[in-house]
């Protein structure tokens, strides 16, 4: 099995499934053949919650310096939603000292058909969400995905996010097809925190 927890700048991720409900023509889990900066993120199968604990004890009883845990590898987190809960909330029980966040594609609620970000509700302090598109034809040119109207499901998926969880960051790739400006825009309306990310083409090793 591939690193379940890595290190990435000052946070602790955790890579707990491959699986993902889109398919994003820039995923670098495809061409970097499941690396990441030096770890090996490609999973045999979905670690259960002890492995995970393992791996987080090994860490944040070591003298590594780290700011926040994460959810984040290379799959969507949310799709294990029970997993995030049950983990988080042993965190917060063993080590209330770190905060936690989870990056998501946004679409996992529209997936399950469960409102996560209410399961997730006084269990994690943020979510980073990537819209990655200003409209839902830019979406669906960059994403393949079985959901239907999968932008409109993000957007649906940020407002829960509000009502529930404390931080929420919207974020968007700095795609040739992405609007940057329009993005923007979209989450000034919504009220809420935004970023961009780069549009990584080669492998970085670190």
């Amino acid at each position: 099995m591939g690193n379940i927890a890595y290190l990435y700048k000052d946070n602790l991720y955790l890579n707990i499934t491959n699986k993902c409900c889109v398919r994003c023509s820039y995923c670098i889990k495809y061409r970097w053949n499941k690396l990441f900066r030096g770890y090996n993120l490609g999973l045999n199968g979905e670690p259960t919650v002890e492995e995970v604990k393992k791996e987080l004890k090994r860490f944040l009883n070591s003298n590594v310096k780290i700011k926040e845990i994460v959810f984040c590898g290379y799959g969507e987190p949310l799709l294990r939603y029970n997993v995030v809960k049950e983990i988080s909330l042993w965190v917060k029980n063993k080590f209330p000292q770190y905060k936690i966040r989870v990056n998501t594609n946004g679409l996992a609620s529209a997936y399950t058909k469960v409102n996560i970000c209410k399961e997730l509700s006084g269990i994690i302090d943020s979510i980073c969400i990537s819209l990655n598109a200003h409209n839902e034809e830019v979406y669906l040119r960059l994403h393949k995905t079985s959901i239907k109207h999968p932008f409109r499901a993000i957007i649906n998926f940020i407002k829960q996010a509000i009502k529930y969880i404390p931080v929420v960051t919207v974020t968007a790739i700095k795609h040739p097809l992405v609007d940057i400006a329009k993005v923007k825009k979209i989450t000034e309306k919504l009220g809420v925190r935004f970023r961009t990310r780069r549009y990584l083409t080669s492998y970085e090793s670190r």
